[in-house]
Formats: structure tokens, C-alpha cells, sequence
């Protein structure tokens, strides 16, 4: 990494606190909560602290629109 990825995950901090941390039992638990209940992607990042590419990954790896579909 050089000076430049460092600056750049930086920026993205600032606007998203959350972003690049582990995700926790509360923070699935929310986004299980949100999407659930209809919130849009944006929101839940907003709500979430963290960037739209990390909600969507994490639905994906929660496999949460499959459950969904059932």
C-alpha cells in the first residue's frame, strides 16, 4: 500500500465510520432487521456506518436474498 491507498480508505472512513472493521452480531442483526424490512441499500448504509459495496457484500455472503425468495 502507498501513501495514496492510505488517503483514499481515509476519505472513506471519514464519511463512513464503519467502514473496514469486522462486522459483529449487532451489526448483522441490524442489516438482517433492514432488509427485511424492505430498507433500500442506501439507507442501510447510512444507517450501518458503512460504504453501499460493503451492505451489498455482506446480504451476498449472508445469502439473505435467498432466504428471501423461500
Amino acid at each position: 500500500m502507498d501513501q495514496k491507498d492510505f488517503d483514499k480508505i481515509r476519505k472513506i472512513k471519514k464519511e463512513h465510520k464503519e467502514a473496514y472493521n469486522p462486522w459483529n452480531r449487532q451489526d448483522d442483526d441490524e442489516l438482517i432487521n433492514l432488509f427485511f424490512d424492505g430498507v433500500p441499500v442506501g439507507e442501510m448504509s447510512i444507517k450501518l456506518k458503512r460504504t453501499k459495496g460493503a451492505v451489498r457484500a455482506r446480504i451476498r455472503k449472508m445469502e439473505l436474498t435467498k432466504i428471501k425468495k423461500k
